[in-house]
C-alpha cells in the first residue's frame, strides 16, 4: 500500500503563492480549519480562493493577507454572523469579490471534474452574472435553443476535511452532505492536487466494512493528514458538532480562540 500520510506542515507546503485554491465543506460543516490555519502562517500571497459556501476558512486566509480574490456563492458564518476579515477586505477593495450563484459555481466545477472544456446550462440566462463573468451564449445543435456555456473551473489545489481515511487515500464521509451531494467530490476531482485532513486514519479492512461511505479514492488524493478535530470549530460527524461559542466569538472578534 502506497501511504499518502503527511504531517500538517508538510501538506500545507504543497500550496504556493498565486494558486487557485478550492476550500470544501458547507458553512459550518467539514471545513479544513487546521489545514487552513497552517497555510495562513506560511507567508503566501495572491491566492485565488474558490468555495461553494465559504466561511471561516476563507476569512482566516483573507485575514492573513494571503488572498487576492474570493469566488463564492456565499461567505459568512451563517446565523453566527458575518465573516469579519472578508467583509472588511471586500468593502475596502483589498480583495476581489467574485459573486456567483450556487448553480453556476457547481456546474463549472463539475465540468472540470468531468474533463470537459465547458458545460451547457439554462441556469441564470437573464442574470447579470453572465455579463459579469463574460460567459458565452451558444446554440444547442439539436434543438436550436440558446444556452450558456460555462467554462470548466480547474483548481490548482483542493482542501477538504473528512471523517476518516486509509493511509493510501480511501476517503470516507460519515453521512450525506448538508447541501448538493457532490460538490466536495467534484471540487477534489477538479484539482491538480488534493489535500484531505481527517479525524482518524484507519486500516483498509475497516474501510472495506463500509464501502458505501467511500467518496474519494487513492487516485483522487495526494495527501492525507490525520488531524483529530481538524474541522473545529465547524462540525465533523460523527465526532463533533459545530462549536457555537467559538463561532460566535470569532464573528465578533475575527480571532479564533481555543
Amino acid at each position: 500500500m502506497n501511504s499518502k500520510l503527511m504531517a500538517l506542515e508538510e501538506a500545507a507546503g504543497l500550496v504556493t503563492p498565486g494558486q487557485t485554491i478550492g476550500i470544501a465543506g458547507s458553512i459550518t460543516t467539514l471545513k479544513p480549519i487546521a489545514l487552513v490555519e497552517t497555510i495562513a502562517t506560511a507567508g503566501l500571497s495572491d491566492l485565488q480562493l474558490v468555495s461553494f459556501t465559504g466561511s471561516l476558512g476563507i476569512d482566516i486566509l483573507v485575514g492573513s493577507g494571503a488572498v487576492a480574490s474570493v469566488a463564492a456563492a456565499y461567505v459568512g458564518l451563517g446565523h453566527f454572523g458575518r465573516a469579519p476579515h472578508f467583509v472588511a477586505a471586500a468593502e475596502s477593495g483589498a480583495i476581489e469579490d467574485l459573486e456567483y450563484s450556487e448553480w453556476l459555481m457547481l456546474q463549472r466545477i463539475r465540468a472540470a471534474a468531468m474533463g470537459v472544456p465547458f458545460i451547457p446550462t439554462r441556469a441564470a440566462t437573464e442574470s447579470q452574472l453572465l455579463e459579469l463573468h463574460n460567459f458565452r451564449r451558444i446554440t444547442d445543435p439539436y434543438s436550436g435553443d440558446e444556452l450558456i456555456a460555462l467554462p470548466a473551473w480547474h483548481l490548482d489545489v483542493a482542501l477538504l476535511h473528512a471523517w476518516r481515511a486509509s493511509a493510501d487515500g480511501h476517503i470516507q464521509f460519515a453521512g450525506p452532505p448538508d447541501h448538493l451531494w457532490d460538490i466536495d467530490v467534484a471540487m477534489a476531482r477538479a484539482a491538480d492536487t488534493v489535500i484531505v485532513s481527517v479525524d482518524e486514519v484507519v486500516e483498509l479492512d475497516v474501510i472495506r466494512q463500509r464501502p458505501d461511505l467511500t467518496q474519494l479514492f487513492p487516485v483522487d488524493v495526494d495527501a492525507v493528514i490525520e488531524q483529530p478535530g481538524g474541522s473545529w470549530p465547524t462540525s465533523s460527524r460523527p465526532g463533533y458538532d459545530e462549536d457555537a461559542d467559538a463561532l460566535r466569538a470569532y464573528a465578533a472578534s475575527g480571532v479564533l480562540t481555543r
